[in-house]
C-alpha cells in the first residue's frame, strides 16, 4: 500500500514541476492529465489493498472510475476555452 502511495506521491511531484516549467497554459494542460489517469487508480487501489473489498472500497473505486471517465472531456473543454480565449481557434465557417 505504501508503495502504491509513494508511487502516486512521485506522480504528483513530477507533474507539479512539469506544470510549473511548461511555458503557457495549454502545455500545462498536459500535466493534469497524470493526476486523474494514473494518481486517481493508484490511491483507489492503495485505499483498496488497505481495507479490503467493502461498501467504502467500492464506492472508492466508483470515484476513481467517474474521474476517469470525466477527466479527459474536462481537460478538452478547457483546453478549447483556453485556445479560444488565445485567438488559437479556427474560424468557424458558415453553413
Amino acid at each position: 500500500m505504501l508503495v502504491l502511495l509513494a508511487l502516486a506521491a512521485l506522480v504528483v511531484a513530477l507533474a507539479a514541476l512539469g506544470l510549473v516549467a511548461a511555458p503557457s497554459v495549454l502545455p500545462r494542460l498536459h500535466f493534469i492529465a497524470p493526476i486523474t489517469s494514473v494518481v486517481a487508480p493508484l490511491v483507489g487501489v492503495a485505499y483498496l489493498v488497505d481495507q479490503g473489498i467493502g461498501l467504502a472500497a467500492g464506492l472508492v473505486l466508483a470515484i476513481v472510475g467517474l474521474m476517469a471517465l470525466t477527466g479527459p472531456p474536462l481537460g478538452a473543454a478547457i483546453g478549447r476555452l483556453a485556445a479560444a480565449e488565445l485567438d488559437l481557434l479556427p474560424a468557424e465557417v458558415p453553413e
